[in-house]
């Protein structure tokens, strides 16, 4: 099996061998938690250095089109989810379902974001058995990545930010910090229409809760 290809097991072990990870774990994950994570997300800008490409293939997880995935088609390939979060109170309709997964040496956790039961973004973490993610193994994961989308490799020996966009408009990008990830976000209709319905957003303004704490003291 490739590093990005996924099956489900047929001993479904799945659904049992993530139970030392609690709640606080995912929480602490999650990638979209308030309204303004979720704009940014939707409305993503690349950061310097990104070095871009064209696929006239289409982007996947697994063997499903990214703009194709949805609640049915995910599970039967990955089965029940690892762990759920109904964010439902910050964002009205966004739920997320969480994965763990290996290959060799490296490990997974993925992050399935839906609106109103669509989905719209896929933020795979990649850890390996050493925690992080060396240079050579950042390199391997653009250079798969190209070879599966038949485009040319990054050129830059020091940046790890590749950005490929399909012939449907979805995007896959890696984002380097204290750990390395691989993003997939929905193109096509579907991103234009959450574009539309969120052009005017204002994020809430921000309240000193510290400044306001510490005046007390001073």
């Amino acid at each position: 099996m490739g590093l990005f290809s996924f099956r489900k097991s047929g001993k479904k072990q799945k659904l049992t061998k993530t139970t030392s990870k609690n709640s606080a774990f995912y929480n602490r994950e999650n990638h979209i938690v308030s309204m303004d994570n979720f704009i940014e997300t939707i409305f993503h800008e690349p950061e310097e250095g990104t070095e871009f490409r064209n696929s006239e293939k289409r982007l996947v997880f697994g063997k499903i089109p990214i703009d194709e995935i949805t609640e049915e088609r995910l599970f039967d390939v990955m089965d029940k989810a690892d762990f759920t979060i109904d964010n439902m109170e910050n964002i009205p309709g966004h739920a997320v379902y969480f994965y763990r997964d290996t290959a060799g040496y490296y490990k997974f956790l993925f992050q399935f974001h839906f609106y109103n039961g669509e989905f719209f973004f896929l933020k795979n973490k990649i850890s390996s058995s050493a925690t992080i993610v060396s240079p050579e193994d950042k390199t391997k994961v653009i250079s798969q990545l190209a070879s599966k989308y038949k485009v040319e490799d990054k050129k830059s020996s020091n940046s790890f930010l590749f950005h490929i966009t399909d012939s449907h408009g979805n995007v896959a990008y890696t984002t380097d910090t204290v750990y390395f990830y691989i993003n997939y976000l929905r193109g096509g209709d579907f991103l234009k229409k959450l574009h539309a319905q969120y052009a005017n957003y204002e994020p809430e303004p921000e309240e000193d809760e510290f400044g306001e704490s510490l005046e007390k003291y001073l």
